[in-house]
Parts: structure tokens; C-alpha cells; sequence
């Protein structure tokens, strides 16, 4: 067991009453969730100050954080190999964002038309994910895939009006999507799949 494990274990007897209609278990596994996202998000913004890239990740990681509470995505089994995959994507957007050229208006509208043509597509084929954590109610899931489409389709309209005026605004809604579509999609479940019973077996 971890260490976030023994952890929140040890917490979660302590804050279990009578009353409490959770398992120690399930108290647990909510906390190490908790625990685990609010140390990743230190390491990643830690990260990010130290090359400089702080104000062009953090967005970026707030519009990738809404798309995916929707609708999930594939995901590492290792919460480090997560944390470290997540980063790198991240400290890569950033990256872009800050130093590739800012391409012609015209050239970035219709990026960024694709961009949102494809995420909507991509989501309304594959979103929600099927997920430990996603909602397995019908109802639900076709609520969060509207959301989730609607949501592309704003920020592709607020992108296109502001193109001319922030090129970060622009190009952060393109990496956000384009990550959050791709995640959804079959053949990266079956790329991580492959990794992970690769590094297993190594």
C-alpha cells in the first residue's frame, strides 16, 4: 500500500461515525482521491513557476479539468505515471502556447473551427468515457455529453471573436479540446492498455 493509502486510511477510521453512511473504505478512497489531486496540482503549478510557463499552464489546465469532470478519458492506472503523463502534456501546451508563432488570424480561426468540428464529434461518438468515476446513468451521461459539446461550442465562438486580439485565449481552447477529444477516443485506451501490460510484464 502507499503511503497516500495508509494515510488516508488512518483519517478515514478517524472521521468514521455511526452515523456515517460510507465504509472506511470508501472514505478512504475518496481522500486518497483528494490528497492525490491536491498534490499533483502543487507539483504541476511548482513545475510550471520554475520554467516560466505558470500563466500559460494554469488555464490551460483549468479548461482540460472542466472537459474531463464531464466526460472522463483514459487514464494511467499509477497516479505518478498519471501525474508525470498529465505534466508533460501540460508543460508541452504551455510550451506552445508561449513561444510557437502566432499564426495568421485566418490560419487560427480555422484551426480553431477543426479543432471544435472534430471535439464535438469525438464527444458526441465517445463521451462520456466509461470510468471508475463516471456516472453509469444514462440520463446523466447524455446530460454531461450535451454540456460538454456546448461548452466546445462557446469557447470556439469566444475563440474566433477574440482571435484577432489573444492568440493565448485562442490557442489555449484548441490545446484543451484537442487533448480532452483525443483522451475519449478508442485508440487511446488501446495505446495505454499496451503501455501499461508492457511495463508490467518489464
Amino acid at each position: 500500500m502507499t503511503w497516500t493509502g495508509k494515510l488516508s486510511g488512518k483519517i478515514a477510521q478517524r472521521i468514521k461515525t455511526d452515523d456515517t453512511p460510507y465504509t472506511v473504505g470508501q472514505l478512504a478512497h475518496g481522500i486518497e482521491l483528494f490528497l492525490l489531486n491536491a498534490l499533483n496540482l502543487f507539483i504541476i503549478l511548482l513545475v510550471s513557476a520554475a520554467l516560466g510557463l505558470l500563466v500559460e499552464v494554469v488555464p490551460l489546465l483549468c479548461s482540460l479539468f472542466i472537459l474531463r469532470t464531464l466526460t472522463g478519458g483514459v487514464h494511467l492506472k499509477n497516479p505518478w505515471s498519471c501525474l508525470g503523463a498529465t505534466l508533460l502534456l501540460l508543460l508541452v501546451g504551455g510550451a506552445i502556447i508561449k513561444y510557437v508563432p502566432m499564426p495568421s488570424p485566418p490560419a487560427l480561426s480555422l484551426l480553431t473551427l477543426i479543432t471544435a468540428g472534430a471535439g464535438a464529434l469525438i464527444n458526441y461518438l465517445y463521451g462520456p468515457a466509461k470510468h471508475t468515476y463516471m456516472p453509469d446513468n444514462p440520463a446523466i451521461q447524455k446530460r454531461h455529453r450535451k454540456i460538454a459539446i456546448l461548452l466546445i461550442t462557446v469557447g470556439c465562438i469566444l475563440s474566433l471573436l477574440l482571435v484577432e486580439y489573444s492568440y493565448k485565449h485562442s490557442m489555449t481552447y484548441i490545446l484543451a479540446v484537442f487533448y480532452q477529444s483525443l483522451f475519449l477516443t478508442p485508440a487511446s485506451f488501446r495505446l495505454v492498455s499496451v503501455l501499461e501490460k508492457t511495463f508490467s510484464r518489464g
